[in-house]
């Protein structure tokens, strides 16, 4: 049996896999297969309804981690809608937006019995409909059976005066409201019956509703979702998925119903179980980024030793990232592949130099600008304060500004820059050279050509971010 309001955690052997299901799981490189197989089977065992959250922070792979699931899901025969919140929170009210949605793409389901499933879907959206003015004239709070003591929420003066402007006594008003609450109730008791027999048209599949970026709209939206998803959609049968940074829904919960609330007692009042994604290994997220973008087939890497490249690149990169966040790694690599379509085939030395500008550009673009104006002590001290900058190695950027401005200056340089222990010398010498080949073959400096692409990649970062 399934503890509540309690957060999931696997062990290895809750973990493996069967044979016959290996298949299915060969596009997941990021290794979440698993998860959602064992996760799956405790929500299929499942009785009556449930309201499970899915966490992680952002930009960590929540959308991809429920897409997967609800195509897993789908694949063992069960019913399932996929609700993004975001792109609907334009609405004044999400409930029948939300049943819409839902209609929308059941309806597509074949199923024995398709023709019931109609028949209940008719008679689900007219419940709906009876039942959606009801929701805005009473207001959600009202709906979910928050206090209708009129002078208790507005105070006796307020309250008093309210009713007296509207023409009426404070009584009558009150009166008025339970009347309506009352037929309301009884609204939510026939949309509950309709939407029982939708469940029940799919066989003995539990239906499961993902909703996705809830934690990225507007908060009354996110607030209203949440509580209809708990006193509207409470019927057997139903499974809900929320994927959310629980951090933030509870700063949406704050700004519904002020500072003083309890944001995490008012969410375990709707959320049964708790399950956060574990974190994919730096190296399988930066391996399946790579794959994601095809940077093997770039030009740069179609010159000599073209596998050795792209390999020395990826390699270099999970050094470098080895403790950045997943979602910083991501934006790196995002404006990287940018740089790395712009430049032309060159050695396979030069990819590790990359690997270096794209990390320094991401963390500290006034550290890369010093560096390219000849001031790579400053730049040492300015990225010595931050926490991420350990593993990025500047030498190989002061190589290639000091092969465009003079060689023979490099060749003298006293190497005391990099932030780790001095690599050997010959590396550094084949990259300045391959550094000075890039020029005389196409006619602009390596560092000139890296920096221009870096800085035409924000605008795409930029939107990235936004989205």
């Amino acid at each position: 049996m399934i503890k509540r309001n309690a957060e999931l955690q696997f062990s290895q052997d809750d973990l493996v896999v069967k044979k016959d299901e290996e298949k299915w799981f060969d596009a997941d490189l990021l290794d979440r297969g698993p998860h959602i197989k064992a996760v799956s089977e405790l929500l299929l065992m499942t009785q009556g309804n449930f309201v499970m959250t899915v966490s992680s922070p952002w930009g960590t792979g929540k959308t991809t981690f429920v897409r997967m699931w609800k195509a897993y899901l789908e694949s063992r025969g069960c019913p399932c809608v996929l609700f993004n919140a975001w792109e609907h929170d334009f609405a004044e009210n999400p409930f029948l937006t939300f049943v819409a949605e839902m209609h929308s793409q059941l309806c597509t389901l074949k199923s024995a019995g398709k023709e019931t499933c109609d028949m209940a879907f008719t008679a689900l959206k007219e419940a709906a409909k009876k039942l959606f003015p009801r929701l805005i004239s009473l207001g959600a709070r009202g709906l979910l059976g928050v206090s209708l003591d009129v002078e208790g929420v507005l105070g006796k003066d307020i309250g008093k005066g309210l009713c007296e402007a509207l023409g009426g006594s404070l009584e009558a008003y009150a009166s008025d409201v339970m009347e309506k609450h009352g037929d309301t109730k009884r609204l939510v008791e026939d949309f509950k019956a309709e939407l029982s027999k939708v469940v029940a048209s799919f066989s003995d599949r539990p239906l499961f509703f993902f909703v996705d970026e809830l934690d990225r709209c507007k908060p009354t939206y996110s607030v209203e979702l949440l509580e209809a998803v708990k006193h509207l959609f409470e019927v057997d049968g139903v499974i809900f998925i929320l994927a959310l940074e629980r951090e933030q829904l509870g700063h949406s919960v704050k700004a519904a119903y002020g500072e003083g609330i309890d944001a995490d007692g008012y969410l375990r009042r709707f959320i049964d179980l708790e399950y956060r994604i574990p974190e994919p290994s730096k190296e399988a997220f930066i391996r399946h980024l790579s794959e994601f973008y095809g940077v093997s087939g770039y030009p740069l890497f179609k010159a000599e030793n073209a596998q050795r490249a792209c390999g020395e690149f990826e390699d270099e990169f999970i050094k470098i990232t080895k403790n950045w966040p997943l979602r910083t790694i991501e934006k790196a690599f995002l404006r990287g592949t940018i740089l790395l379509r712009g430049i032309k085939p060159i050695g396979w030395a030069a990819a590790k130099g990359f690997a270096h500008y794209i990390c320094l550009r991401e963390l500290d673009h006034e550290a890369l600008s010093l560096i390219c104006g000849g001031e790579e002590s400053k730049a040492v001290v300015t990225l010595r304060e931050k926490e991420l900058a350990g593993s990025i190695d500047i030498e190989f950027i002061v190589s290639w500004t000091f092969a465009k401005n003079n060689s023979a200056r490099y060749s003298s340089v006293n190497r005391t820059t990099s932030f780790r222990e001095p690599r050997e010398r010959d590396e550094y010498s084949l990259a300045v050279r391959y550094a000075q080949a890039y020029r005389e073959k196409y006619g602009t400096h390596l560092h000139d050509e890296v920096v221009k692409f870096l800085e035409l990649s924000e605008s795409l970062v930029q939107q990235s971010t936004e989205e």
